[in-house]
């Protein structure tokens, strides 16, 4: 019980120099002229109720690397697929499972038009 409570006396402490670090990191790369890392970009339509799991994954029904010219929609880049050594997986990786981890629905998503070719 005492490593919790000591836990959550510091744990203000170490987020505030976290958030610190970040603000010194994005003032140096302004400094340098370092243009700031890109942000994924965002889902232009809802999805609410896409599965999302190490075994299933409903984004890639539209926009796996085999579908998605069929589909008419951008493929998930090869970021997705070539692990850090520089192998390409024919999977996604484990950390890029959960595609709403970095890509959000824009605030504007309506549903997809009912076509029965996506989930």
């Amino acid at each position: 019980m005492a490593r919790f409570r000591s836990f959550f006396r510091i744990f203000p402490v170490v987020a505030l120099a976290a958030a610190l670090l970040a603000l010194i990191a994005s003032g140096a790369a302004a400094e340098t002229g370092e243009a700031p890392a890109p942000k994924p970009p965002t889902v232009p339509h809802a999805i609410v109720g896409y599965k999302m799991s190490p075994t299933v994954n409903d984004c890639l029904t539209c926009h796996g690397p085999a579908t998605a010219a069929k589909a008419g929609t951008k493929a998930a880049s090869d970021a997705h697929f070539v692990h850090r050594d520089g192998a390409r997986l024919d999977k996604l990786l484990a950390t890029r499972v959960y595609c709403n981890q970095c890509h959000l629905p824009a605030p504007d998503a309506k549903p997809l038009a009912a076509t029965g070719d996506h989930p």
